[in-house]
């Protein structure tokens, strides 16, 4: 057998997807799907453009996890990728998140039960309107989408993996762009524009190529961080750009000097890292929770029909 892992993870309730576990897809951004990885061997790996798709063994199942880089495009590909190559029926999202709501403590998990896409909209002058995503639905028919909800019965199996996992969670609204948030006044704009508990990069992008082939789909994201002024480095100073024609040796070295000269984003760095560490740890621990749940009544109802995964259909 085979599950499809993408990130985003996606349990289907009915016997006949849970006898097949090739059907769940999973996605998550590298670096913090290397908790997951540590778990499972990797068997193999395939690469879809920018997408790394690593097949994993569990005992006698197989895993698949789409990893994707940064951002909404890079999810959307990781999601349509475990679609059109290995037939994911549903999928689940997986990883850190900044704090939009005063009070959530680095590790607590929010289980998104509704995603929006928070840089989608029109400047009109100095105001910024949201006005949703150009979708397109089963009739043909175009129009936007303010925002996608996740699959309820997912939510709530992610909601019991948590808990089951000793994990404190939540669930509630995240917002998703195409932009990192370290800003206080942004954050608190999204909270109170979307109702939102956390901000990330992707589970937007994934629900909404999820919702586009009508499957279902839930988050399970930890927070890292509190998005806000406290995180401000000069991040530019840091990343490395491939269009800029630097050598790799420079811009180690100017990256270097940067960090050895100011202490305070130093400190900074490292405390973000360390947030995104836990966080990326947290999630997997319930993911992991949400996969015994989905492998182990797949296996008891092929037991009980007499281990052939072809008597389940009737």
């Amino acid at each position: 057998m085979e599950i499809v892992l993408t990130g985003v993870i996606d349990l289907w309730y009915s016997i006949d997807v849970l006898a097949d576990t090739r059907r769940i897809g999973l996605v998550a951004v590298e670096g913090e799907a290397q908790p997951l990885l540590a778990i499972f061997r990797d068997a193999a790996r395939d690469r879809q453009g920018e997408v790394v798709l690593h097949v994993m063994e569990a005992g006698d199942q197989r895993l698949i996890l789409a990893e994707v880089l940064q951002g909404p495009v890079h999810a959307a590909l990781g999601a349509q990728a475990l679609i059109a190559r290995h037939g994911a029926r549903c999928l689940i999202g997986f990883g850190s998140a900044g704090a939009l709501e005063p009070g959530l403590a680095q590790g607590e998990v929010i289980i998104g039960r509704r995603a929006v896409a928070h840089d989608a909209g029109l400047f009109l002058g100095s105001r910024f309107e949201p006005t949703g995503i150009m979708v397109r639905d089963a009739r043909g028919r175009t129009g936007r989408r303010r925002w996608f909800d996740a699959d309820s019965e997912l939510v709530s199996e992610a909601l019991a993996a948590a808990q089951a996992s000793g994990a404190p969670a939540r669930t509630g609204t995240l917002v998703s762009g195409n932009q990192a948030v370290f800003a206080t006044k942004r954050r608190e704009w999204l909270r109170r524009r979307f109702d939102a508990l956390a901000v990330d990069m992707e589970t937007a992008a994934l629900a909404q190529v999820a919702t586009g082939h009508d499957l279902p789909w839930v988050a399970v994201r930890a927070i890292s961080d509190a998005a806000g002024d406290e995180q401000i480095v000069e991040f530019g100073r840091l990343l490395r750009f491939v269009d800029d024609g630097l050598p790799d040796w420079r811009r180690q070295l100017g990256r270097a000097w940067y960090l050895m000269s100011h202490p305070v984003a130093r400190q900074r760095v490292r405390h973000l890292r360390q947030g995104i560490s836990v966080a990326a740890a947290r999630a997997t621990q319930v993911i992991e929770a949400m996969l015994a749940g989905a492998i182990r009544p797949a296996q008891e109802a092929v037991e009980g029909k007499g281990g052939d995964p072809a008597n389940l259909a009737g």
